[in-house]
């Protein structure tokens, strides 16, 4: 029920009632807040991008773990988020660090997540690479640049989630409008610095000393799933056992997005600017995603709208504040990107040329997270799955993999890949 409307039951709600409801001044500041922020932060993120293209070209096959590998911070802690979010708007959340709080039970799945996806990560980009007879860098190198950049960049992420819940559960925030992108933002900003530490420290020939840390990384995914079995922890467990396959699935989804870009990588070698935009854009889109997916996991888990198979009139207004972010948030990636290469030196398209691809791009690009992210979050509800562990990891999978479809696509259209 929604609660400015007691007297009327969801289906009588006027479509004007709803979008008054939906659409609010606070919804688009701290949606704004949010996305600008994570704008500002995944800018960073793209200059490191940027500035890898020799690692790139000396380093075959890296981009395949790079997508995926930025993604699955998002679908890993913004699930959290997501989670965390429900459990506010449902008086169930506390900010107890206690072993069995909710809290610490949501810290304990995502640090184990992150240990076992980043594991399976590097496996599958090496596997892809090896079907498609892609030159590609080792099993052993793949699997090491995904877990230590996994885990030092999960640290952090883990620690802005936490903070995000807990400010929000203080300041009385609605944190769907706003975990999403920040969470984004982190993950973009520190994964790509994480990785690119870890390619430094790991190189791209394998030793003796690769070889035993891929053992020891071996026996603590194999640790963290005993671990999990065994557990007496259930909201642990129970997470873990739901987000694990479609994690799975979302990194897999995320590797074919690699895979796209990879087949234009010579271009966007060319143009550097264009490599800068690439985690601004697919991570803008993907935080769109996240902000729509909270939103309809909260209001199913409060019955706030009866799911069908088409978007009724509550869905609507959510579908058009996607809209409304996004004719900001697109053309500012077009900006970043270009302003972020001329402070680096590095070949650029110019800066109307920028502006048109992020926003023809990233407006097909929302019409199809809309869309998906409807028919996901209903989709998990009706096979009676926690929506806040599936719409997110499996929106991001799909987003990631349509969203370089889409950025590509406009690229070969205007020619510049």
């Amino acid at each position: 029920m929604l609660p400015d409307f007691e007297e009327e039951t969801v289906n009588e709600i006027s479509f004007a009632a709803s979008l008054r409801y939906h659409i609010t001044a606070s919804t688009l500041k701290e949606g704004f807040s949010g996305l600008l922020l994570m704008s500002l932060m995944s800018l960073v993120a793209g200059m490191v991008l940027g500035k890898m293209t020799g690692i790139l070209e000396s380093l075959p096959g890296l981009i395949l773990l790079i997508t995926p590998a930025i993604g699955m911070r998002g679908n890993i802690f913004g699930a959290m988020g997501s989670r965390l979010g429900t459990a506010l708007h449902t008086g169930m959340f506390s900010t107890s660090l206690k072993p069995y709080s909710i809290l610490s039970q949501n810290i304990y799945a995502s640090m184990i997540n992150t240990v076992l996806i980043s594991f399976a990560l590097g496996l599958m980009a090496w596997g892809v690479a090896l079907l498609l007879k892609i030159e590609s860098i080792g099993m052993v190198e793949f699997v090491l640049i995904s877990m230590i950049g996994g885990i030092i960049s999960s640290f952090f992420v883990l620690i802005i989630t936490v903070g995000v819940a807990v400010t929000g559960y203080n300041r009385g925030w609605d944190i769907d409008n706003m975990s999403a992108p920040i969470i984004t933002a982190a993950g973009d900003m520190v994964t790509l610095p994480a990785l690119f530490l870890a390619v430094i420290l790991i190189g791209g020939n394998s030793t003796g000393y690769h070889t035993i840390l891929f053992i020891l990384f071996g026996v603590l995914a194999a640790a963290c799933l005993l671990l999990t079995i065994r557990s007496g922890f259930d909201i642990m467990r129970g997470i873990i056992y739901e987000s694990v396959p479609m994690l799975l699935i979302a990194g897999f989804m995320s590797t074919l997005a690699g895979l796209i870009i990879n087949s234009r990588l010579e271009g966007f070698l060319m143009l550097p600017a264009l490599l800068v935009m690439v985690p601004l854009f697919l991570e803008d889109n993907n935080a769109l995603g996240g902000i729509l997916t909270s939103r309809l996991s909260s209001m199913l888990h409060t019955g706030m709208f009866d799911p069908g198979m088409f978007p009724g009139k509550q869905i609507i207004p959510n579908f058009l504040l996607i809209y409304i972010y996004s004719l900001v948030v697109f053309p500012l990636v077009g900006v970043s990107a270009y302003a972020a290469s001329i402070l680096m030196g590095i070949g650029s398209p110019g800066l109307g040329s920028m502006i048109f691809i992020s926003t023809f791009a990233g407006l097909i690009a929302v019409t199809i997270v809309n869309l998906v992210g409807y028919y996901v979050a209903i989709t998990a509800h009706k096979l009676r799955l926690d929506p806040d562990n599936h719409s997110i990891p499996m929106m991001s999978s799909i987003v990631d993999a349509s969203g370089a479809m889409c950025l590509v696509a406009v690229l070969m259209l205007v020619g510049m890949v």
